[in-house]
Parts: C-alpha cells; sequence; structure tokens
C-alpha cells in the first residue's frame, strides 16, 4: 500500500467514526425518551398507590426512585463512540495524516518511537512500515477493538 492510500484510509476512517457517533447520538436520544415516559408511568403509578393505600411520601418516592434508576442502570446506551473518545481519536488520526504527508514530502518524521525518512527504502502495509530489519506501526491506536473493525473496514472500502 502506498501512503497516500493509507492517509485516505484514514480520512474514511475519520467518516466512519462520525457516522457510529451520530448512531450513538440517536441511541442517547430514544432513552431519554424512553426515561421520560418511564418517568411518567412510575409517577402515575406511585400516585395511584398513594390514592388507593395511603402510603407515606417515604414509599412513593422509592417507587419512583427504584423504577428509574433500575432502568437507568440497565438501559442507559454505553459506546466507546462518545464525543470525547471520538475527539481524541481524531486528533491521534490528524496528527498520524500529517506525519505521513510529511514523509512523502522527504522529511525525517517518526512512528513508533523511530525516525524514518522516504529515501531510506521503507515498504508500506495497512498496519505499518518496514524493510528488511525494522519493522514500525504507523499507531498504536489502531490496535484497539473499537477502531481495528472501522480500520479494516474503511481499508475494505477505499476509494
Amino acid at each position: 500500500m502506498s501512503p497516500e492510500s493509507i492517509i485516505a484510509v484514514l480520512s474514511r476512517l475519520n467518516e466512519l467514526l462520525q457516522a457510529r457517533h451520530e448512531e450513538y447520538n440517536v441511541k442517547v436520544k430514544k432513552f431519554r425518551q424512553q426515561q421520560l415516559i418511564l418517568l411518567l408511568l412510575s409517577f402515575s403509578v406511585a400516585i395511584v398507590l398513594f390514592v388507593l393505600y395511603s402510603p407515606s411520601l417515604f414509599q412513593m418516592g422509592y417507587i419512583l426512585i427504584g423504577f428509574n434508576l433500575l432502568f437507568f442502570i440497565g438501559f442507559k446506551p454505553r459506546s466507546y463512540y462518545s464525543k470525547k473518545n471520538l475527539e481524541q481519536i481524531r486528533l491521534r488520526i490528524a496528527d498520524l495524516q500529517s506525519r505521513l504527508k510529511q514523509f512523502l514530502s522527504g522529511e525525517m518524521v517518526s512512528f513508533d518511537g523511530q525516525k524514518c525518512s522516504l529515501g531510506e527504502g521503507w515498504t508500506f502495509d495497512k498496519w505499518g512500515m518496514h524493510t528488511d530489519a525494522k519493522r514500525i506501526d504507523y499507531a498504536e491506536f489502531l490496535y484497539d477493538k473499537h477502531v481495528k473493525g472501522l480500520y479494516l473496514e474503511a481499508l475494505r472500502n477505499k476509494k
């Protein structure tokens, strides 16, 4: 693979990460709607129980908090693709792209703690580059289980 194609794959990876983040936002919005519906239902159940059995306010509060807390703990969408994680990954991808562009322009750059330049005869593959004696990975964050699948998908769908 050429460095130009790796740069294109990394930009496609950014698009895939954005799509996952948008899916996560849709899930969060749906969860909030369901949480509001459950709050209204539990409040109405607490009012009915208060009217029928006249329990204490402590028991009504227990019903409201119990239903809603269990729902929140059990059904809250959890994802690696939150805004905070997405921004960190994007910064890493942008840094990797800029280092690859510097490498293409003939400058000395550092990957995985090792310095290299274009004139040294490096051969590229999808995870890094190598010569006869050395192997350098582009970035360790690409091996993360949440990013690796998207990176491989970006490689398959490269344009």
